[in-house]
């Protein structure tokens, strides 16, 4: 794998098979590791939150994050054209490595909600500094809107959106690994196209590192990611989908990533409706998201998951479209994207209601409530 197989936007079927090559030891990477992590066993013991029964090693994402880790590290050596400015490449890195030390310290031993939340600000701030930042969108009539300085805080609080909303989805086996892995492959097309090589491959990294840890998590959870990997996840995502509309060599809209996870923004977004409607407290921890309470109506985790890895592939789809139409057309597009989940929230919130399954002034046992994924 030499630095010229990185480079240019045609796909030679040498520089195909090297690609190949370069995701396949990423996977190896990735599922050794956490082969290790099973036995290392930082176990995750059940709580009145969760959706298992047996206390089971969380410590998945650290396997994840090292195998992207490494992936990058390759990708810095060996490529050309396809890695960032050095400065740019070194601060994605150090910002992702802050975040990674943060999120394992939180597994480890816990962390107030406030400190999690600083050190996605600091981390998202850095980014947004040095990296990249979103500084022009386009709207319908109004075409063009540059941002200015405003840019930088619409990109940290995309970032820290975008993060806890991936960490709110990862509660059931497979749900938020098959989802990263579908969402990265279609981004990984999508740049591909668009010439956007660092994004391109820093998606199939992704793609490489979650795999690794999916063949161990779906469908009977042996392992979870915890914090560590939804939030290297969530943070790598949300960075890529930044690079690729500002820093790279193609652009791919900013609205991609966004539609690629319109299911799992749809349900954080309901869930967030849903609780303020009934007057309770945002903040609250709580086991209210559409696929937790399909969950509880008796769906096991496997068909929960294979029914958003439907809905992902359906998003999937609508990236592609978003990314081919005008810039004005995007916004309403990926608005479209995520409301066309609304009839999913009626049928589970209606099913839930008449079941007593939704409604959390009734609390009900742990051991009624968990679905075992088998």
């Amino acid at each position: 794998m030499t630095g010229n197989l990185f480079s240019g936007a045609s796909m030679s079927l040498a520089a195909g098979l090297s690609h190949l090559i370069f995701v396949a030891g990423i996977f190896l990477v990735s599922a050794a590791l956490t082969w290790v992590m099973i036995r290392f066993n930082i176990s995750d013991v059940p709580n009145a939150r969760s959706s298992h029964v047996r206390p089971t090693p969380k410590s998945g994402g650290v396997a994840i994050a090292a195998a992207f880790f490494s992936g990058l590290a390759a990708l810095y050596i060996l490529s050309g054209t396809a890695r960032l400015p050095a400065d740019q490449f070194v601060m994605f890195l150090v910002t992702a490595g802050l975040m990674f030390t943060a999120a394992l310290a939180d597994d480890l031993t816990g962390l107030a909600a406030g400190a999690k939340l600083a050190m996605q600000f600091i981390c998202a701030s850095l980014f947004s500094l040095f990296v990249a930042h979103v500084d022009m969108l386009a709207f319908p009539i109004i075409g063009n809107l540059a941002f200015g300085a405003f840019g930088h805080v619409l990109t940290v609080l995309w970032i820290i959106f975008f993060m806890n909303a991936f960490n709110f989805m990862d509660g059931i086996n497979g749900l938020a690994g098959g989802g990263a892995l579908i969402a990265s492959l279609f981004l990984a097309g999508i740049a591909y196209f668009a010439g956007a090589h660092f994004v391109y491959l820093g998606a199939l990294s992704l793609f490489g590192a979650a795999l690794g840890f999916f063949v161990f998590n779906f469908p009977h959870g042996r392992i979870f990611m915890g914090d560590t990997g939804s939030q290297i996840i969530g943070f790598a995502m949300a960075g890529l989908a930044v690079i690729g509309a500002r820093a790279d060599l193609g652009q791919v809209s900013i609205t991609v990533v966004p539609a690629l996870f319109a299911c799992f923004l749809f349900d954080v977004m309901a869930t967030l409706a849903y609780r303020f409607s009934r007057g309770q407290k945002l903040s609250q921890a709580h086991r209210e998201h559409l696929y937790q309470i399909s969950n509880r109506l008796g769906f096991s985790h496997k068909r929960v998951s294979l029914i958003y890895f439907g809905l992902f592939l359906l998003n999937g789809v609508f990236a592609i479209l978003i990314q081919a139409a005008e810039p004005a057309a995007r916004l309403p597009l990926l608005l479209g994207c995520i409301m066309l989940h609304a009839p999913l929230a009626i049928m589970v919130y209606g099913a839930g209601l008449r079941e007593g399954k939704a409604d959390l002034a009734r609390p009900v046992k742990i051991e009624a409530q968990i679905q075992t994924g088998a």
